[in-house]
């Protein structure tokens, strides 16, 4: 099975289509236990039984039901392209398993999988010492009481845990960043994967499917797209570390905000410069206490009457909502690429009307634009892609004044590998303040359905601030 995907891979790579070390070799051990793979034609269903289906390209909706309808319960569906939001209603139709973020010119992709029926721990030996269940309860009787409840459940399944009561920090208010401290400790303390649990839920089962995969991150999602950070997992490794750095920073810097707000974003940054492997825990290890359905293969229960809610929570929704399948969204970037400090600052190449287009045009143009800010990036400290479906998130991205410049490509368009260090194109004296339509891009332009003109073709925005001296 291993030469099959790896056949494949190497084929889609001749053609200027690449995934990272990390994401390679993780889709080969997932895939193992397959005979074979498919590589989905875009039109038909699939017969083979049991089999892992490679889809490069999207579909009509029919098509993409065709091809959900003919799967096998125990096929599992891969996008190696899973930034494009044209795969966002064949997801819709599966069970998400994983995700594996983009980092750099090398792996500028970020690869989604997910199959017909929920995540399930692989068949396999496990020791239940090789992962620490975590949590902290704050002051008061009833608190203290849940906290022994859930004690006596992980004793009851022979867990290794740690669960602490109120501290001074917890005492002081309601932020969130005693939770994140109290996780970090424990994650050096121990240097095994962290498991937390929030102190009034019930642990019904052995929360083992985490650790069976071996993912950086695991959490459940909400069908709002909206983290949930009762049930968390982190493993042993630095993503999982930056992961767990970012989200206390943005914490400490926006403490009125929710915390799985934060702990959304956080993810977002990293996964964007990482390859940071989040594993989307199924219904199973969240579910209502109180209703007899709820506790039928439940591994976690949790009471939907004690459950704090911010007030802005409602607010932050909407910035939340392509996590329903497990990608960004505009303005957000799903590559970042960090350069030398420059003179120039920042970059965002926008690349627009993504929809429009083949999804291989789409992952063609991402992986010139990072091959190109990693040749050369012209004085530029970052770069920034960020994938538009529709001119709203374009204004959107265009808006933001932060000191960054911002490119408008299209999915036919190359950036050459000199892009970014072309004096003329960046010439900030020559370029008006609200932007201008540029040309001396190297483009190509394929047969098909793209818009070749339109209001933001060709267009550079330069930096309102005076930040950086040109």
């Amino acid at each position: 099975m291993s030469d099959a995907i790896d056949r494949i891979l190497k084929e889609r790579e001749a053609a200027g289509i690449w995934l990272g070390s990390i994401q390679r070799h993780r889709l080969l051990q997932l895939l193992q236990r397959y005979r074979e793979a498919v590589l989905w034609d875009g039109a038909s269903g699939v017969t083979e039984p049991g089999v892992p289906v490679v889809v490069l390209n999207s579909a009509s909706a029919p098509r993409m039901e065709l091809l959900v309808s003919s799967l096998h319960e125990n096929s599992i569906v891969i996008i190696p392209f899973g930034e494009n939001p044209a795969f966002d209603f064949l997801k819709s139709k599966l069970h998400p398993y994983g995700s594996i973020g983009s980092q750099g010119p090398t792996a500028p992709h970020q690869v989604w999988w997910g199959g017909a029926k929920p995540l399930s721990v692989p068949t396999g030996f496990y020791r239940k010492e090789e992962t620490l269940f975590t949590s902290l309860f704050r002051s008061g009787l009833i608190n203290g009481e849940r906290a022994a409840t859930l004690t006596k459940d992980l004793d009851r399944l022979s867990l290794d845990h740690v669960v602490e009561g109120p501290s001074q920090e917890m005492l002081a208010g309601t932020s969130s960043l005693p939770k994140i401290d109290f996780i970090i400790r424990q994650w050096e303390r121990s240097n095994l994967p962290i498991f937390w649990i929030d102190p009034d839920a019930r642990v019904r089962q052995h929360p083992l499917l985490p650790q069976s995969i071996g993912c950086d991150f695991a959490i459940h999602r909400h069908s709002s797209g909206e983290m949930e950070t009762g049930v968390m997992f982190f493993h042993q490794t630095e993503a999982a570390r930056a992961l767990l750095d970012m989200w206390r920073r943005l914490t400490r810097d926006h403490a009125n905000l929710p915390e799985s707000f934060l702990l959304d974003q956080a993810w977002i940054l990293v996964s964007s410069q990482r390859q940071l492997e989040t594993a989307w825990l199924p219904d199973t290890y969240w579910r209502p206490a109180g209703l007899p359905a709820s506790h039928r293969n439940a591994v976690v229960l949790y009471d939907p009457v004690s459950r704090p809610q911010s007030p802005l929570a409602y607010f932050t929704l909407p910035f939340q909502q392509a996590r329903r399948f497990g990608r960004h969204q505009a303005p957000e970037a799903h590559l970042i690429m960090q350069g030398v400090t420059g003179a120039r600052g920042p970059i965002t190449v926008l690349i627009r009307d993504v929809l429009d287009a083949d999804t291989q045009s789409v992952g063609s143009a991402i992986e010139a634009a990072a091959q190109a800010y990693a040749s050369n990036a012209g004085g530029f400290s970052q770069m920034e892609v960020v994938l538009c479906a529709w001119n709203k998130e374009v204004e959107a991205v265009l808006q933001i004044e932060d000191g960054t410049w911002v490119l408008v490509t299209d999915p036919s368009e190359r950036l050459a590998p000199d892009a970014f260090s072309k004096e003329d194109m960046f010439d900030a004296v020559r370029i008006a303040s609200g932007g201008r339509q540029v040309s001396g891009i190297k483009y190509q332009f394929p047969s098909g359905r793209l818009k070749n003109s339109g209001k933001y073709r060709g267009f550079l925005k330069r930096p309102l601030l005076p930040a950086y001296n040109e």
